[in-house]
């Protein structure tokens, strides 16, 4: 399950309002015969891809996206370990390499969807840690753990209240945020993850559970968050071409421009449905529409709760139709000012 509440007053563009829930994940039960052997074919396909991903990308876009999706894409695949023992409410040292590969996934994500990539903000790392182990000593999810939850601190609930969490480990869950199941009226985590006002987090996390801080008030900051300088370098790939631009104003999931058709099916995008995010703009009154090839396609389309990771969004479903590699989606939202984009969702060899 995710939640995502707050005990701290709400931020513009950054800070959601509170008490937005969300739907319980599936359970990470032990792995079936079926699911022992697509890790077996992961394996080998990961061993085919060594040769590709030792070489630097083609200069196009196309080739790039491609060849950052399978490379990059990779770190999805394994688990976190874990030295807490919730017994005890010992959180344990966060394994650095399963931070490191989440935080690749969120700039894979944020790179897709042209927007700055993040830092991670070391400062925050021990209080998501907490975070975590709190989810997991607990099995269950809050921003707004109490004292009578099993190894409750103050740091532990003040993360948890500017984090967002899972009941998986990291990795896996940021292909679970981009998704954000049961979060159909506020597309929260995802709106977070996107933000361009966005530019550094902090990952805890168990070998079932995790919490990604995305905020530092409450945690020895009093600025805005994100916006301040952060102690690492962001990780994932090659810089953002406009991160010294200004900003754009606004991002999409599914991005503009090409982007692998596997991100549709391992994110259930057109059943989650696609979302236009806005930190200047109010959509609270925008339409929105899709065309292909000049027709347009029928969608439903729903005005997302303003103040959740951005200013406002808006959330489009495809109705009766699913989204094929080899087409070109355009895509209209018409609000303050018009947002146009063409989706090229790609089959990558």
């Amino acid at each position: 399950m995710f939640r995502f509440s707050c005990s701290v007053a709400a931020v513009a563009l950054v800070l959601p309002a509170c008490l937005v829930a969300s739907g319980e994940l599936d359970v990470d039960e032990a792995a079936s015969a079926s699911t022992r052997e697509a890790r077996s074919k992961a394996v080998e396909r990961d061993e085919a891809l060594d040769a590709v991903c030792a070489e630097a990308a083609g200069p196009s876009r196309r080739e790039q996206v491609c060849h950052r999706w399978h490379c990059e894409g990779r770190a999805a695949r394994a688990r976190a370990r874990w030295s807490g023992d919730p017994a005890r409410c010992v959180a344990g040292d966060v394994d650095e390499e399963a931070g490191a590969r989440a935080l690749v996934l969120v700039n894979l994500h944020r790179f897709l969807a042209d927007v700055p990539p993040v830092a991670a903000e070391e400062a925050w790392t021990r209080a998501a840690q907490e975070c975590a182990l709190v989810a997991h000593a607990n099995r269950a999810l809050s921003h707004t753990p109490t004292p009578d939850w099993r190894c409750w601190s103050e740091t532990a609930a003040i993360a948890s209240s500017v984090g967002l969490l899972a009941n998986r480990s990291a990795p896996p869950a940021i292909g679970a945020f981009f998704e954000d199941p049961g979060n159909e009226t506020t597309m929260v985590h995802r709106r977070w993850l996107l933000s361009e006002a966005l530019t550094r987090l902090s990952v805890g996390t168990t070998d079932r559970y995790s919490c990604v801080v995305v905020a530092g008030l409450g945690l020895g900051e009093e600025e805005e968050p994100g916006r301040a300088g952060s102690s690492a370098t962001p990780a994932g790939g090659a810089e953002h071409d406009g991160v010294d631009a200004a900003p754009r104003g606004w991002a999409a999931w599914p991005p503009p421009g090409p982007v692998p058709i596997d991100v549709f099916t391992a994110e259930r995008l057109d059943e989650a449905g696609w979302t236009v995010q806005s930190e200047d703009d109010d959509l609270d009154r925008a339409t929105a529409s899709v065309t292909l090839s000049g027709r347009p396609l029928a969608v439903r389309v729903t005005h997302l709760a303003p103040l959740h990771g951005s200013r406002s969004a808006i959330r489009i479903v495809p109705d009766g139709w699913t989204t094929e590699a080899g087409r070109v989606y355009d895509v209209r939202v018409d609000g303050p000012r018009e947002i146009a984009f063409a989706i090229e969702p790609i089959d990558c060899p």
